[in-house]
């Protein structure tokens, strides 16, 4: 149980693994091919936040604090190499199972949906309480499909010296928000052999400590992945963007067959790290609502007020 309750999802040549440990996926396959970097969640923790839905912020916050509505919160640094607070409040926390495909036959079957919960309290760094759902569903033809769902119910009101929500006119501030998911693409052979393709045409710059310093455009550069290129030693751990407007798709093709895993998302960001820490055996594809350190600049900052939910798609599937 070190990662929570693990559920197993088949439809038609797919199965997945669910831990309810930050609503996270353990392994994604096709015919027994992984199209994730899987893990031995029974008895290890995941690498490099491996499968993890990332909420209420994705990526990182600089010096583990940010201002928003003219009050300044701190959070806990849990990256000391950078100084940041990496990945949100979720990761770790103990979703639980509220649906496990209510509408399949009840004759043992194995199931190909779950729908997780999260109370996500407030506390002081972050002063608003959201009810959170992650519906996971396999489907035999379009693969793994995760929609995941935040609603605020409710925002603390300052009591100095305990902080709480802004306040204007009496009203308290919205939610700053953001949401992603950490799953690493593999085709189960290194990742300099495999193709990788990334619809952007900008990427995001970062400083030595991985803070955000500018935009620029991808053209004539390693960070040009739009025609599909060979990773060969190219390194990468940055955010981009100016993707295709609507739904767009980022692949990885090698291995067994030169088939690509896809992953689908319609989010403004994308995160790519080529996961050289964990020896390059794939890539992180992380689609994001806002680019890193969002708590502090405010670009692409969902604001969730009392009531309001968002909702965040992404789809993983094998194309021959």
């Amino acid at each position: 149980m070190i990662n929570g309750e693990l559920i197993d999802l088949i439809a038609g040549d797919y199965e997945a693994r669910i831990a309810t440990s930050g609503a996270m996926l353990v392994h994604l396959r096709r015919q027994g091919r992984d199209l994730i970097m899987p893990f031995d969640a029974e008895a290890t923790l995941p690498a490099g936040w491996q499968g993890k839905t990332l909420l209420p912020w994705a990526n990182r916050i600089a010096g583990a604090r940010y201002d928003y509505g003219g009050a300044e919160f701190l959070v806990a640094c849990n990256e000391p190499a950078s100084g940041s607070a990496l990945h949100g409040l979720a990761g770790w926390m103990d979703w639980q199972v509220v649906d496990d495909d209510p509408s399949g036959p009840d004759d043992g079957a194995p199931r190909n949906q779950v729908v997780l919960e999260l109370s996500l309290l407030a506390s002081y760094g972050y002063p608003w309480s959201l009810e959170v759902s992650a519906c996971f569903r396999l489907d035999a033809e379009r693969g793994l499909g995760v929609t995941v769902t935040a609603t605020n119910v409710g925002a603390a009101r300052p009591a100095p010296p305990v902080p709480g929500a802004p306040e204007a006119d009496g009203e308290l501030g919205p939610a700053p928000y953001g949401v992603s998911c950490h799953p690493y693409l593999t085709r189960s052979v290194p990742l300099d052999d495999c193709v990788l393709t990334i619809p952007a045409g900008e990427v995001l710059d970062v400083d030595d400590r991985m803070a955000p310093t500018h935009r620029r455009k991808v053209d004539g550069t390693d960070w040009d992945w739009r025609g599909g290129r060979l990773v060969g030693a190219i390194r990468t751990d940055n955010a981009y963007t100016a993707l295709p407007e609507g739904a767009w798709q980022v692949s990885l093709r090698g291995g067994q067959g030169n088939r690509a895993v896809v992953m689908s998302s319609d989010v403004p960001w994308v995160q790519a790290y080529t996961a050289d820490e964990l020896g390059r055996p794939g890539v992180a594809v992380e689609p994001m609502t806002c680019p890193p350190n969002a708590f502090n600049s405010g670009e692409g900052l969902v604001a969730l007020a009392v009531g309001q939910s968002h909702s965040f798609t992404y789809r993983l599937h094998e194309e021959d």
